[in-house]
């Protein structure tokens, strides 16, 4: 027998022992039902008791402790608050006077009653432990689940957790014609009501289980994910590292003629993640492979030359950018996910793949179509612009598409106009300033920031010297062509280029770049080179790949059409020349002396 040792007898009755004295011994019962104050009592009569771990004593008060060192400050504190009351009486606890003296002291120094004094000291002499005296939570004993709860459970997670979004109401109604009625379909007389069932679910209630279940694991993580990303700076430390990203817009747009609604168009951007400068965009009706190329070829231009082309004057300083970031991150977008936007390796540019509907990861070109749509959509109500509002009956503007007015030349120069008030004045004011950043007076824009960065920041990754020819070429689509003595074929058609007649002797495959939009030339590369094949077939000059398919479906349908005809008529020559055959006379054999 031990001092603070537990001891428990074959009723499980649990005791620790606190203090020896000759043959007596003070302890303090640890059963709840039986808790009290310290005693003393003869230590014969614990003979018959047995050691008893710790655990077993915090399973049986359904509580776990832990270690001081791993509370929390909050709970450190209280419980060394409430040691600091009880510590004047610990001195006292072998004799009972004095003990009910210091806890009557204590309890009016501390302001407190004698009975709270009374059960902090039980709590820790129980436990031996600082820890216990702050409230833990309960480890209760999982209780057995009753038939019904089994059946709420399985209603639950059929008829509500499900993509069909049924209302509660609804599974409660289906559980009782599946699992509470009788073979007539008649409901028993015993059966969970509404109200239970509905307080069940909401005990139970999982969010992730409902916003999963019910939207999908695709709208959960574009809409109702958790977003725990960190600053962007965190890995763009330096410009040069672009974010690019498609929308469509909420705005409807009329043919050139103004005679018809088109549709909405599509807006891609790059966005440089350490100064939030819109680097290039594009603004078009597909998506894919033809506004990747505008996108990209509109990085590098001469923005001031650009922005001329509609009417725009603006300094150099306005837009500063016409190189190609050295990375560039895109999400798992089909804009993005092809072959050939990974064809810009070739130029050097690393290409990075963020999981699908991160945008916690790329918030920089996020925040840019949210901003750029605000910057226009309250002027252009009843012009087209999309809003929640315009569908409701009675609405001022009525169906937002009978009111599109403006052509896609128009809508691109507004939004022009939005970019450069986005680079030049859009007040970015959480951007992480540095203390040289503040001295040289750096202004909280897009822009400046950008051009602090360019100049006095190491690590920019920016590609110069990339031409448009040689953008557009990179991103065109790539196939295999085949060398023979007809020259290079490529998708069905004949193409030739000079001093390649070897080449073509000796046959072979070839990786070749074409434009869909003229098929009138195709691109051998090699060796990270181009050279120009031109169209032999002169009757495709200048078509687009989609009408030279059609001419060859249509010629192929005449041929086709004329087959049998064809086929007939050489039947009946057969029939014709074998009858002639048949119908000659020979008598005897013919002289072959004097043929001509």
């Amino acid at each position: 027998m031990l001092k603070n040792q537990l001891l428990k007898n074959r009723d499980n009755d649990i005791v620790r022992i606190l203090a020896f004295e000759e043959d007596d011994v003070l302890y303090i019962p640890c059963i709840k039902e039986k808790k009290g104050m310290p005693r003393w009592g003869a230590a014969a009569s614990f003979s018959d008791y047995q050691s008893c771990s710790e655990e077993e004593l915090q399973r049986l008060w359904g509580i776990e402790l832990v270690d001081e060192g791993e509370m929390g400050t909050k709970e450190r504190k209280t419980a060394r608050d409430r040691y600091a009351v009880i510590a004047p009486v610990l001195a006292f606890i072998e004799n009972d006077r004095m003990r009910t003296d210091a806890i009557a002291r204590v309890a009016i120094q501390n302001h407190i009653t004698q009975q709270t004094v009374r059960t902090y000291l039980q709590r820790y002499l129980i436990f031996n432990s600082v820890s216990a005296l702050v409230r833990k939570k309960r480890v209760d004993k999982e209780k057995p689940i009753s038939a019904d709860e089994k059946n709420i459970r399985w209603a639950i997670n059929k008829y509500y957790y499900s993509r069909k979004k049924n209302s509660l109401n609804f599974a409660y109604k289906m559980m009782l014609s599946k699992k509470y009625t009788n073979g007539e379909g008649r409901l028993m007389e015993k059966y969970p009501s509404f109200n239970q069932f509905r307080y069940w679910y909401s005990k139970n209630k999982k969010l992730l289980t409902y916003y999963i279940s019910r939207d999908g694991m695709s709208d959960f993580m574009r809409n109702n994910r958790v977003m725990l990303g960190d600053s962007v700076q965190g890995y763009a430390a330096a410009p040069g590292l672009g974010m690019a990203d498609s929308t469509v817009l909420d705005l409807y747009v009329v043919s050139d003629d103004r005679t018809q609604v088109i549709g909405r168009p599509v807006l891609s951007v790059i966005v440089d993640a350490y100064s939030y400068l819109c680097l290039g965009y594009s603004l078009g009706w597909e998506a894919g492979e033809f506004s990747l190329r505008d996108l990209m070829c509109n990085v590098i231009t001469d923005k001031k030359e650009h922005c001329r082309k509609f009417g725009i004057e603006i300094s150099d300083d306005d837009w500063p950018n016409n190189k190609l970031p050295g990375i560039i991150i895109t999400d798992r977008g089909a804009d993005y996910a092809g072959y050939t936007f990974s064809q810009l390796a070739e130029l050097s540019v690393q290409l990075q793949t963020l999981e699908g509907y991160r945008a916690d990861k790329k918030g920089p070109v996020e925040k840019f179509f949210d901003l750029i749509q605000d910057y226009f959509k309250p002027h252009l109500k009843g012009a087209g612009v999309v809003a929640p509002e315009y569908n409701q009956r009675g609405s001022y503007f009525g169906d937002y598409k009978e009111g599109s007015c403006l052509i896609l030349r128009e809508v691109e120069t507004i939004l022009l106009r939005c970019i450069i008030h986005y680079n030049t004045k859009h007040l970015i004011e959480h951007f992480p300033f540095t203390e040289e950043m503040l001295e040289m007076g750096v202004k909280p824009y897009a822009r400046n920031i950008w051009k602090y960065g360019v100049e006095n920041l190491r690590g920019c990754n920016l590609i110069d010297g990339v031409t448009q020819e040689e953008m557009v070429l990179t991103l065109l689509p790539r196939t295999t062509g085949k060398f023979s003595r007809h020259g290079l074929k490529v998708n069905g058609m004949r193409y030739y280029c000079e001093g390649f007649i070897e080449r073509c002797l000796q046959g072979g495959e070839a990786v070749v770049t074409f434009d869909r939009d003229d098929v009138s030339f195709v691109w051998l590369y090699e060796d990270g080179k181009y050279t120009r094949f031109e169209l032999i077939e002169s009757r495709f000059r200048n078509m687009n790949l989609f009408q030279v398919q059609e001419f060859k479906e249509r010629q192929k349908g005449l041929v086709e059409s004329g087959r049998h005809e064809s086929l007939q008529s050489d039947i009946e020559l057969i029939g014709h020349i074998q009858t002639i055959k048949k119908n000659a006379v020979h008598e005897g054999k013919p002289e072959t002396k004097n043929m001509r």
